[in-house]
């Protein structure tokens, strides 16, 4: 019996800090794993914020096509053809009609234009908006916005138009917009 008791002693000595070690290796695999999650976590919201964006673009675009579509006799006037140079700042100011029941259509489409302009830009960097077209072809909305990460992008969309945007901003600004379009018709 004195044998067999032996051997357990001399069993376990040969296993001392094998146990240890293993506890080490899983500690190091779940730090390497613990950290490619948080790096998979950062891009997730990195594109989270870009896919954001892009959802307010497409309902600010329907947003003023709805206005278009609620206006059709400023609509077919021609009212709603906004152009214009881009603006990183904008403020606007109402007619003295917007506060009052008795607005033309042509008014309207201005109130419409502003309002819609000011949402954007208070909404999402560098948002700005462009109509242009007519009421048979329909007009086609474009809202601006500036991506937010701008390592992702390193050119202009190839639907945006550049000629929007004024001359003293940088080009890597103007790589850095991009450009949702919608056709509306009324």
């Amino acid at each position: 019996m004195a044998f067999l008791g032996r051997k357990k002693m001399l069993g376990r000595r040969r296993q001392r800090g094998v146990g240890m070690i293993e506890v080490l290796i899983s500690i190091t695999i779940s730090a390497f794993a613990l950290l490619g999650l948080a790096g998979l976590q950062v891009a997730a919201l990195r594109y989270e914020k870009v896919a954001n964006f892009r959802s307010l673009a497409s309902q600010y675009g329907s947003d003023i096509g709805d206005r278009i579509r609620a206006n059709a006799a400023g609509a077919i006037a021609g009212n709603y053809t906004a152009g214009g140079t881009y603006s990183a700042s904008y403020s606007t100011t109402s007619p003295s009609c917007a506060t009052a029941s008795a607005c033309t259509p042509s008014e309207i489409a201005g109130v419409d234009i502003d309002t819609w302009r000011l949402a954007m830009n208070s909404a999402m960097a560098g948002g700005w908006g462009t109509v242009s077209g007519d009421s048979t072809n329909g007009f086609v909305v474009t809202v601006y916005f500036s991506e937010p990460d701008k390592s992702l992008v390193s050119t202009l969309d190839s639907g945006c138009d550049s000629t929007v945007f004024p001359s003293t901003m940088s080009t890597s600004d103007k790589a850095a917009m991009r450009c949702f379009i919608t056709v509306v018709s009324p």
